[in-house]
C-alpha cells in the first residue's frame, strides 16, 4: 500500500450531491459497466427515499495520478460531463446505477448548466423522465402516448420550491378543486423536504492506484452485488488501445447472429483464462493481466470464441445460448479454434471427432461427475487432441468404465443437462444431422427457432413428447410471403398430425389415430415417446454409450 492512500467517510445531503454533479465533480472510470437500471429499479429507489429507507453508501475513487486513460467525456444518467482539466476528478467506483438515476431524474432538463452538462434528449425521456402523482401519492411513468395530469409532477420540480410553485400556478388553477389543491400543496412541501434533506453517506478512496482501487472495491462487494471478471479485468489492464469490458460489448454484438448475445460474461472471460495454458479455475485474475502477452491473446481468444459458437450453431444446431449442455464445452472448443492459424480451416477428421466429444460429453453428464482434478486431466487429453487429431479427446479414468445416459427427462428444461441434450438430439433428428458427419448448415438461412407443442397443454405440465422443434428457413414460402409483423408464434402444432413427418417423430399410427379420435392425446404422445426414444437410443449406443430404460419402456424394441 502507498504512503499517500487515505481514505474518508462523509455524509452529505442529497442536494449537495446535485450541486456537485452540476459542477462536474463527478466523472466514471472508462472500465465502469454501463447503465444497466431499468424503470422499475429507479422508481424502487425513489420509493425508497420518500420512505426515508437507506439506499446504501457510495463508493468514489480519486486516482494517485491522473491517469490518461480514463475518457475525456463521462456519461452519468442522460448527462455527458465535460471534463475540466483545471480539477481533479473524482470517479464513482460504487453507486453508478443510484447516482445516475438520481442524477437523471432530479436535475431540471431546462436548467442545468450547459457549460458542464450536455443533455442527451431522447435517452432522458426514455428512462429518467419520473413524475409524482400527488393523488395517489406514488411515482410513475407515463405512457409514451398520454399526457400527464395536472397532479403528476416532474420529480425535479420538487428540489426547488420556487420551480413547484410556477408548475402549481400553471397546472393547478382552473384544472383542480380548491380544496385539492392545498392537499397538493402539502405533500407536494413534505416530499421537497425529503429530497433536500436526504442523506448519503460515501466512502472516499484517495490517492490511490488503480490495483488498490480495484482490491477496496472487490471487498466492499464481497457480500453485496456480484463483480464479473471482465470488470476487474478491464479496470486493471485498461489502456487507450484494449478494453476488455469493450471487447466482449463488441463480441455480444457479432454473436446476435447465432442467438448467443445473451452469453454470461463470466463464461467468456472463462473461455480467456482457458486460453494460457490451463484451465481456468487454475488461473487468478490478478496473474493474467499483469502478463505482456494478455491483451493480444484475450482478442484472439474472443476471435476463437465467435467460430466456437459458430461451430456449435452450424454444425451441432445448437441455435441458442441457453441449449449448450455444459459452459465447459464452450471453453474447450474455444481452446481448439485458438490452436488454428488465422483462418485455417478444421479438417474433416477433427470435426466429426468434435462432434462427437461433443454429444458424449453432453449425455454422459461428463462435466458433472468429474472431479475439479479429472477435469483438469479432461482439459490436457483435449489438447493432446488438439495436438495430434488422432488421439481420442475424451477422457476415461477408467479403462473398463463405460458412460451411461440418466433417464428420460419428463419435461424438457433449460436446467438440466440430460433436458438440453434430448432437445439437441431432436433439433438435429428434425434436419437429418444425426448422424456424425461434416453435414452443417448456414446460419444466415435460419429466421426463427422455437419448441412448439403438439398439444395445448399447460407449460408446467408439458411432457418431453410434447414438444417439438420448429425451424423456419429464410426461403420457405410463409417467410417470404408473410410479413414479419403478422407471423405468430402457434399455441399448438396440431396441423402436422394431418401427414407423417418421420423426422419430427410423428407416424403412420399416430396420424391414424389423431384422425380416428382427435381426444386421445395420451396414446399419440406415449407413441411419440416411443419413437423418440428408440431413435436417440440408438444414437446414444452408436457413439459408445449405455442408455437408461429403467422403466423398461423399451423392454420389448
Amino acid at each position: 500500500m502507498n504512503s499517500k492512500l487515505k481514505i474518508d467517510t462523509r455524509v452529505r445531503s442529497l442536494k449537495n450531491y446535485l450541486e456537485e454533479f452540476e459542477n462536474g465533480a463527478f466523472q466514471i472510470p472508462s472500465f465502469q459497466r454501463d447503465f444497466l437500471w431499468s424503470q422499475d429499479d429507479i422508481k424502487q429507489l425513489f420509493d425508497s427515499i420518500k420512505n426515508n429507507y437507506p439506499i446504501g453508501s457510495i463508493l468514489f475513487w480519486k486516482p494517485l495520478e491522473n491517469a490518461s486513460a480514463w475518457s475525456e467525456h463521462s456519461q452519468i444518467g442522460p448527462y455527458y460531463i465535460k471534463n475540466k482539466n483545471e480539477k481533479e476528478p473524482v470517479y464513482i467506483l460504487d453507486g453508478f446505477q443510484r447516482l445516475s438515476s438520481l442524477f437523471g431524474c432530479l436535475t431540471n432538463p431546462e436548467k442545468y448548466s450547459k457549460e458542464v452538462l450536455v443533455l442527451n434528449h431522447k435517452e432522458w425521456k426514455k428512462t429518467f423522465n419520473l413524475y409524482y402523482d400527488l393523488e395517489e401519492q406514488q411515482f410513475i411513468y407515463l405512457r409514451s402516448f398520454s399526457n400527464n395530469l395536472p397532479y403528476q409532477v416532474p420529480v425535479y420540480v420538487f428540489m426547488n420550491s420556487i420551480d413547484f410553485r410556477q408548475y402549481a400556478r400553471k397546472n393547478f388553477e382552473n384544472n383542480i378543486d380548491e380544496d385539492k389543491i392545498e392537499i397538493y400543496y402539502d405533500r407536494a412541501d413534505k416530499l421537497g423536504q425529503i429530497f433536500n434533506n436526504y442523506d448519503i453517506a460515501s466512502v472516499d478512496i484517495n490517492y490511490a492506484d488503480i490495483e488498490e482501487a480495484v482490491e477496496i472495491f472487490w471487498r466492499v462487494n464481497a457480500k453485496g452485488m456480484l463483480i464479473s471478471k471482465d470488470w476487474i479485468a478491464s479496470a486493471l489492464t485498461n489502456t487507450p488501445n484494449f478494453r476488455l469490458g469493450t471487447e466482449i460489448d463488441n463480441l455480444l454484438d457479432e454473436l446476435k447472429i447465432y442467438n448467443f448475445e445473451n452469453l454470461k460474461r463470466d463464461i467468456i472471460f472463462q473461455c480467456i483464462q482457458s486460453s494460457f495454458g490451463r484451465i481456468y479455475f487454475d488461473y487468478k485474475i490478478e496473474e493474467l493481466v499483469k502478463r505482456d502477452d494478455f491483451a493480444e491473446i484475450t482478442r484472439k481468444t474472443l476471435g476463437s470464441i465467435k467460430r466456437a459458437v459458430k461451430f456449435l450453431y452450424e454444425d451441432l444446431l445448437v441455435l441458442n445460448s441457453k441449449l449448450i449442455p455444459y459452459n465447459a464445452q464452450l471453453i474447450f472448443l474455444t481452446v481448439f479454434y485458438n490452436s488454428l492459424e488465422g483462418n485455417q480451416i478444421p479438417t474433416d477428421y477433427q470435426i466429426i471427432s468434435l462432434k462427437k466429444w461433443f454429444w458424449i460429453t453432453s449425455y454422459s453428464n461428463y462435466f458433472t461427475i468429474y472431479s475439479l482434478s479429472n477435469q483438469r486431466k479432461a482439459f490436457e487429453v483435449f489438447n493432446s487432441f488438439i495436438e495430434d487429431e488422432n488421439i481420442n479427446p475424451v477422457f476415461y479414468d477408467n479403462d473398463n468404465f463405460k458412460f451411461s445416459t440418466a433417464e428420460f427427462p419428463n419435461k424438457i428444461q433449460m436446467g438440466s443437462v440430460r433436458a438440453k441434450s434430448l432437445a439437441l438430439f431432436m433439433i438435429n433428428y428434425s434436419k437429418e444431422m444425426n448422424n456424425i458427419s461434416t453435414k452443417r448448415i448456414n446460419a444466415e438461412s435460419i429466421d426463427s427457432f422455437e419448441f412448439g407443442s403438439l398439444f395445448t397443454i399447460p407449460q408446467k405440465d408439458n411432457p418431453s413428447e410434447n414438444l417439438v422443434p420448429i425451424i423456419k428457413e429464410f426461403d420457405e414460402i410463409e417467410i417470404l410471403f408473410t410479413p414479419a409483423h403478422k407471423i405468430k408464434r402457434q399455441k399448438n402444432y396440431l396441423n402436422l398430425l394431418n401427414s407423417e413427418h418421420l423426422n419430427l417423430f410423428i407416424n403412420e399410427k399416430i396420424v391414424n389415430s389423431y384422425f380416428f379420435d382427435k381426444s386421445k392425446i395420451i396414446p399419440i404422445l406415449e407413441e411419440r415417446q416411443k419413437l423418440i426414444m428408440l431413435a436417440e437410443r440408438d444414437f446414444v449406443e452408436s457413439i459408445g454409450i449405455e442408455y437408461t430404460d429403467t422403466n423398461n419402456f423399451l423392454l420389448y424394441f
